[in-house]
């Protein structure tokens, strides 16, 4: 079974050699293919007129990675964020090893896809985080509580 790829739009282990400079981009990946890296990430549509979602993949071919991208659609489409996975190592010597195929990344993909994005980890408002540390900073010099009227301690430097 092939997967349908797209141009570039701007247990077993397989070995290649991480020294080579050359990127190849293909056209058709197979399932079963050794796979070293898949990335799911917006890119600039081919018209120029929006985002679209792309699934990048780097696959062991006559010992070399070979790219190929996956056309997935409109990137408004996609609630989930981009993302990484890693499929296998690069040893000391220069020599990388695929521990994953392209259907158990992919698989993989699709489950990090379909789950809600995590938005926690999101900062807050940074210029009044900005503005607090500041103040804080001042009132460390004074010796002065950062707790405020009847808080604990007395903070030192």
């Amino acid at each position: 079974m092939t997967t349908a790829t797209a141009e570039a739009p701007a247990a077993s282990l397989w070995g290649f050699d991480a020294k080579k400079t050359l990127d190849a981009v293909t056209c058709a990946v197979r399932r079963n293919e050794p796979c070293f890296y898949l990335a799911e990430m917006n890119l600039p549509s081919k018209s120029g007129r929006g985002m679209s979602r792309f699934q990048m993949l780097r696959v062991v071919r006559k010992d070399a990675l070979v790219t190929a991208y996956v056309y997935l659609g409109p990137a408004r489409k996609f609630a989930a964020d981009q993302f990484q996975m890693i499929g296998g190592v690069v040893r000391p010597n220069g020599r990388g090893e695929a521990y994953h195929t392209v259907a158990e990344l992919q698989d993989g993909a699709t489950e990090l896809r379909n789950r809600a994005p995590l938005r926690n980890m999101e900062p807050q408002d940074l210029q009044a985080g900005f503005r607090d540390h500041l103040e804080e900073r001042e009132r460390r010099r004074k010796h002065q509580s950062t707790y405020g009227h009847g808080g604990v301690g007395v903070v030192r430097s």
